[in-house]
C-alpha cells in the first residue's frame, strides 16, 4: 500500500483482532457465546469507536480523512488524521458510552479512573507536527482531538494541554466533533495540497513501512468477525450502558441523528436541484443550437 487513503478505520485493530481469532484466541463456544480475551474486547470496542467516528468524519466536506496511520517504527497508529485548509488534527477515538469525564490540563478522569488520554493526545499531535513539517519543508501545527462516543457528563475544569508550546489540544463528545474540526482556513490551497501529497505517503510516518493489508480485504474480515461475534458483544456493551447513560447524553445522541437525516435530506435535494439546473442548462443549449440551425437554413 502506498496510499494511506486505502486504509479503513479500526484497520490496525482489526488486523490484530484476526490474528488472534485465527490463534484461536477468540471463539465462540457450542453454547454460541462469545470467548474472548480481555484485551481483545478493548480492540473490538475500539474499532466499534473508530468506525463511529468515521461516520461521522464522512460528513466533513472539502478535506481528507486517513484511517488507522501508522507512526514510529512499531505498531503504534493514530485512529484519524484530518488534512483541510483549517488544519491538521490528529483524532483520538474514546469508545466509553455512558461514562463521565472529567479533565483539565493534562489530567484525565473517565468514569472515575485517571486516564493518560491527553499526554497521549500532546504526544501524538506534536509526533504528527515534525513529521508533517520534516516532510514538506513548512511548519505544520497540528491540534489533538480526543472524541468521547456517547459519553455521560464532559466536565472541564481548565484548559488541555495547557503549557506554552504544547499543541492545542480539544476534548469533545461525538456530537460536537465536526465543529471542533471547522473554522476559518490557516493554509492557502497549494499548502493544503503539498501537506496532504506527505500525509498519504507510509513513509512520512513509519520509519520501516511494512506491507499492509488492503482495505476492502481487511473490511470483509472484520464483517465476518462482527457477524460471528458482534451481536453478542453488543449486548454485553449496551448493558452497562443502558444502566449508566445519561438523559442529556441520550437527547443529545437524538438530536445529532435527528441532525443527521435532515443534513442528508437537504443534501439529496440539492442534489436533485442541480440535476435540474443542468438538464435545463442543456435543453436550453440543444434549444439554442436548433434555433440557430433554423435561422441559418431559412437564410
Amino acid at each position: 500500500m502506498t496510499d494511506l487513503r486505502e486504509r479503513v478505520p479500526g484497520h490496525s485493530l482489526i488486523d490484530e483482532l484476526i490474528r488472534q481469532w485465527e490463534l484461536g484466541n477468540i471463539s465462540v463456544d457450542d453454547q454460541t457465546n462469545a470467548v474472548i480475551a480481555e484485551d481483545a474486547h478493548g480492540w473490538y470496542r475500539g474499532v466499534l469507536g473508530e468506525r463511529r467516528v468515521a461516520e461521522i468524519l464522512d460528513e466533513l466536506e472539502e478535506c481528507v480523512v486517513l484511517h488507522s496511520v501508522p507512526v514510529g517504527s512499531g505498531t503504534t497508529d493514530i485512529d484519524h488524521v484530518v488534512v483541510s485548509q483549517a488544519g491538521v488534527f490528529t483524532i483520538n477515538s474514546k469508545y466509553s458510552p455512558g461514562r463521565d469525564v472529567w479533565f483539565a490540563g493534562r489530567g484525565m478522569f473517565v468514569g472515575g479512573f485517571k486516564q493518560a488520554y491527553i499526554l497521549n493526545s500532546l504526544r501524538e499531535a506534536g509526533r504528527a507536527a515534525d513529521a508533517l513539517s520534516k516532510a514538506t519543508g513548512m511548519t505544520v501545527p497540528v491540534t489533538g482531538v480526543i472524541v468521547f462516543i456517547e459519553p455521560g457528563k464532559l466536565t472541564q475544569k481548565a484548559t488541555p494541554g495547557g503549557d506554552d508550546g504544547d499543541p492545542e489540544i480539544k476534548v469533545v463528545r461525538d456530537v460536537r466533533l465536526l465543529s471542533a474540526l471547522r473554522g476559518s482556513p490557516i493554509f492557502s490551497p497549494e499548502q493544503a495540497g503539498r501537506i496532504l501529497d506527505a500525509a498519504v505517503r507510509p513513509e512520512t510516518w513509519h520509519r520501516s513501512p511494512v506491507e499492509s493489508t488492503t482495505g476492502a480485504s481487511i473490511a470483509r474480515e472484520f464483517l465476518a468477525l462482527e457477524e460471528a461475534l458482534g451481536p453478542r458483544l453488543a449486548q454485553e456493551y449496551a448493558a452497562p450502558v443502558a444502566a449508566t447513560r445519561s438523559r442529556g447524553s441520550a437527547a443529545q445522541s437524538a438530536k445529532y441523528a435527528a441532525a443527521r437525516a435532515s443534513k442528508a435530506r437537504v443534501k439529496k435535494q440539492a442534489k436533485r436541484e442541480k440535476m435540474l439546473v443542468e438538464l435545463l442548462g442543456a435543453i436550453t443549449l440543444i434549444v439554442g443550437a436548433l434555433i440557430g440551425l433554423a435561422l441559418f437554413a431559412g437564410r
